[in-house]
């Protein structure tokens, strides 16, 4: 097709691994998470779909170096005065704000497990705070399975409100509650009396709450 030979533009074999995975985020940050692909991605970078193949395996493979590529800009370095709570709060805190940051990656995240270095660096990050604490294997195993599902889960479903009304401002507060106020009491009772505690938690405090839910629920553990 004439459409396919007009992006050929590049030299043979001028192509790199790191190149085709530094430029999937600009094409999901113009298209949207839905747009990735091998052919998308070859139109992009100038070459035939079937010369990225000799430097990743298929999706799978592209989607594991992009994940991989935003874990590698992690900073994972919690104050070791502190004690493994605290620790593991900062990195929650770090990890959230930097998924945030790389929010098309997010969907590819929770589909697969990062299994690259820097994903695994992630793992060793969290490992290194919680068996020095004196938790087994197994439970330090489930404690980062959960934290990471947690961490993720609330991003995904935070990153549909970015760019609205900040959840802080008067007049969020003010609407939201009007509107649990003026809900019928004999329907949602809970829901009407709660009006002024939910129209004022924001995601920093929705987030913040689950963190230390958590961390205590794993305290009790630890006694």
């Amino acid at each position: 097709m004439a459409g396919d030979t007009s992006t050929r533009t590049r030299p043979r074999g001028s192509l790199t691994r790191e190149e085709i995975i530094k430029e999937a985020p600009a094409l999901l940050e113009q298209q949207g998470p839905g747009a990735l692909s091998t052919r998308r991605l070859a139109d992009r970078l100038g070459v035939a779909p079937n010369a990225l193949y000799t430097h990743v395996r298929g999706k799978a493979d592209l989607i594991e170096g992009l994940i991989d590529q935003v874990y590698a800009g992690l900073t994972l370095n919690p104050d070791p005065a502190g004690d493994w709570t605290q620790q593991l709060t900062t990195l929650s805190q770090e990890i959230r704000d930097h998924l945030l940051a790389h929010a098309a990656v997010v969907p590819y995240a929770l589909q697969q497990p990062g299994l690259g270095p820097h994903s695994l660096r992630l793992g060793e990050a969290i490992y290194n705070v919680l068996r020095p604490a004196g938790f087994s294997d197994q439970a330090v195993v489930g404690i980062v399975y959960a934290l990471l599902t947690y961490i993720l889960g609330f991003v995904a479903l935070e990153i549909p409100r970015a760019g609205t009304d900040p959840q802080t401002s008067d007049e969020f507060v003010r609407r939201m509650w009007a509107f649990f106020a003026a809900l019928p009491p004999g329907e949602f009772p809970h829901t009407v009396q709660l009006a002024a505690q939910l129209a004022r938690i924001s995601t920093d405090d929705q987030f913040e709450f689950g963190i230390r839910t958590f961390l205590a629920g794993l305290q009790a553990q630890a006694r």
